[in-house]
């Protein structure tokens, strides 16, 4: 596989640094968010970014992302989550198509329909833009005190209990950390095969994701037999039941799509509500 000079590929937006140095992104993650979010991606000297458009989904926070980077000054693309499998960015480098363009990227002469190879072709400028203006511009965004705030906000977490189950509510599995080890987590991300990881490798007991559409060959749902294999009782929920990047709203609002059989076996059935679920892991 081909990678133009000035294309990075991430599986998740977690796995951007700060010493980034490439101008546009394709990445696997869904394309929802916040101005945190989006301000953040600047900071890593991001100029352009593909991301899975996840289903849309409910209010469509599947691409609501692409207001807060547009106010960011970022390009940005939503693909859609048939034509690429979330969380993988090889396949949506490959294979991905456009669904939905931000004012900057529609100004660049980018339109729905076009691929992700289609699209990045039209934007070669911004690798030529960046190389004169990137040293100085991440200096400058390094040392902006909001860049260490919208980090912060990021790694939110709430400790909650549903019927005397202690549970850990996050928008994304990314911020989980070795405090978290055997936790409950609900969470606003996907279920797709980069999300699984960080329940794997925080040994969470049990883990609830937004199904993001369901997609591309199930994309959105193919962790969770992973995760049975794991010993990870898991969950997806609807994504029209509940928003992506929106833990809180996974909790109080989603209705389970998908579990896996370690679920199955604890008496959560599709249909449910994420805390009816969760009150059935005590029966």
């Amino acid at each position: 596989m081909q990678i133009p000079e000035g294309v990075v590929l991430l599986d998740s937006l977690g796995d951007l640094q700060p010493g980034n140095t490439t101008p546009i992104l394709v990445c696997g993650s869904h394309c929802g968010g916040n101005s945190d979010l989006a301000r953040q991606v600047k900071n890593c000297g991001v100029k352009a970014v593909f991301l899975n458009n996840a289903g849309i989904g409910k209010n469509q926070a599947g691409i609501r992302g692409l207001t807060y980077y547009a106010a960011e000054n970022i390009l940005a693309c939503a693909v859609d989550h048939n034509s690429a499998e979330i969380g993988i960015s090889c396949d949506t480098w490959e294979s991905g198509t456009i669904s939905h363009i931000s004012p900057r990227a529609e100004a660049a002469g980018i339109q729905t329909g076009d691929s992700v190879k289609e699209a990045v072709s039209k934007i070669s400028y911004i690798v030529k833009d960046s190389l004169l203006t990137q040293k100085s511009e991440r200096f400058e965004s390094l040392n902006r005190s909001e860049s260490k705030d919208s980090k912060k906000g990021l790694k939110k977490q709430i400790k909650a209990q549903i019927e005397s189950v202690d549970i850990t509510i996050a928008d994304s599995i990314t911020s989980l950390s070795e405090n978290n080890f055997g936790d409950i987590v609900v969470c606003g991300s996907h279920g797709g095969v980069s999300a699984g990881e960080y329940a794997q490798k925080y040994r969470l007991k049990a883990v609830f994701f937004n199904d993001a559409g369901i997609g591309k060959n199930n994309a959105g749902i193919k962790s969770l037999e992973t995760l049975n294999a794991a010993g990870i009782l898991a969950c997806t929920v609807d994504c029209m039941s509940a928003e992506i990047f929106n833990g809180q709203d996974v909790l109080d609002n989603g209705i389970i799509s998908v579990c896996n059989q370690l679920a199955k076996i604890r008496n959560i059935k599709e249909r449910m509500t994420v805390k009816e679920a969760i009150k059935s892991m005590t029966l």
